[in-house]
Formats: structure tokens, sequence, C-alpha cells
């Protein structure tokens, strides 16, 4: 039997400290074997399409020193890259700016390597390969959203007989798939800041909610609780 915790979406200097500080007690006590981090571990607000003035003069400092913290005491084993995460990446690859992707390049091996020393594995916010597998039960950082979002998630990405968990709604949500051996889906919710400025006019904001998922595998079965 393997214990597992799967946390997501910190977004960086935007984290709740509370809902961070009560995760991490959590694992001191819980001990899981596996702790997956589903993604959004920066905010990378300034490197965002269609990111105004402000907003792209505004420095990366704080939210990058914030992310590298969190993820020095969670110390996932799996770091699922979210949207925001894969800002960085992007920018690393397609800035019309030279001197931007160098220094997007130097972020990008920066992280590579802080991950690779504590043997943390990173996989890629693609809808066909950004998911880790623990016996039935599947973690992705998301690629739906809006009131339906874990229904969709449920339908394309739960195993036979298993539940898939996702952050990326920043909501918490459940949802059972009519079919043989069924098949379910958890927003797990999110550690990240419930007021965002971004979403100050958007009624979804109202399902934000903190929270984790934890529970276990084995050969035969699992179990998973929302935290």
């Amino acid at each position: 039997m393997k214990k597992f915790v799967f946390a997501s979406d910190l977004h960086g200097d935007h984290q709740d400290y509370d809902a961070v500080d009560t995760l991490l007690r959590f694992c001191d006590i819980y001990k899981p074997d596996v702790r997956v981090f589903g993604g959004d571990l920066f905010d990378f607000r300034n490197i965002r399409r269609g990111a105004g003035p402000a907003e792209k003069q505004d420095s990366m400092a704080a939210d990058v020193e914030a992310g590298m913290k969190f993820l020095s005491d969670f110390k996932p084993s799996i770091f699922l890259l979210g949207n925001h995460d894969s800002r960085l990446w992007d920018t690393a690859n397609f800035h019309e700016s030279g001197i931007v992707r160098d220094a997007a390049n130097q972020g990008v091996k920066d992280i590579k390597s802080v991950c690779r020393r504590m043997r943390c594995k990173i996989l890629p916010y693609k809808s066909d390969e950004g998911f880790y597998d623990l016996g039935r039960v599947r973690m992705i950082h998301g690629y739906h959203a809006g009131i339906f979002a874990t229904k969709k998630h449920a339908e394309i990405y739960s195993p036979s007989g298993g539940i898939v968990l996702h952050g990326h709604t920043h909501a918490i949500q459940y949802h059972s798939v009519p079919r043989i051996n069924g098949g379910r889906g958890m927003g797990v919710g999110c550690l990240a800041k419930l007021d965002m400025e971004y979403n100050r006019f958007q009624t979804g904001r109202m399902l934000h909610a903190h929270g984790f998922a934890y529970g276990y595998v084995d050969k035969k079965d699992w179990q998973v609780f929302q935290a």
C-alpha cells in the first residue's frame, strides 16, 4: 500500500499561507509515500499572453522565490506543470526577444536543477502526456474550466474503476461517470488566495476553496479523501 497527497495551484507569491501551512503540517503527520504537486507552482502573470504594461514591468523575483520555497518544503515526487508554469517554457521557446528567451531558458534550467536534486519528475502541460498514474488514481493539472470541468475531466481521464484528481479550477467538485466499472473525477481546490484580482468580476470565483486530496492505493483498491 502507498499513501499519497495531491495538492495544486499555489500561484507563487499569491499563495494562501494558512492553506500551505495546513498542507505541510498534515504531511508531517500522514507521512505520504508519494507527494504530487498538480501545477501552477508560479503565477507568472507578467509573461502571460495579453499582459498589460503594468504587469509586464512587474518583477518575477517574489513569485519565483515563493514557488521555489514551497517546492523545497513540500518536496514532491512528481511536479505536473500547470498552464501558468508553462508560460515560462513557452517564453523560452517562442518569445520574439532573444534576451527574454535567454532569461526564460535560465529560469527553466534552474527549476529543472532543483527538481533533479530532490528527485522530482517534471511532467509537461500537455493534454495527452501531462498526467501521473498511481494505481487507478490518475492525477492531472486540468485542461477544462467552468462548472462542468470535473465532469469533463472524469469522462476523458478517469481510469476504469478509478478516479482522476485535478486542480486548475480552484474549486472542490466531484463527478461520477455512468459507465461499466465506473469512473470518477475530483477537483481538489487550491492553495492560492481566493480573492485574486484577475477574477473579481467572475461569479465562478464563489466556487473557489482551499483544499488538497490524500489517500492510498494498492494492487486491488484505492481510497481518496478531500481535505
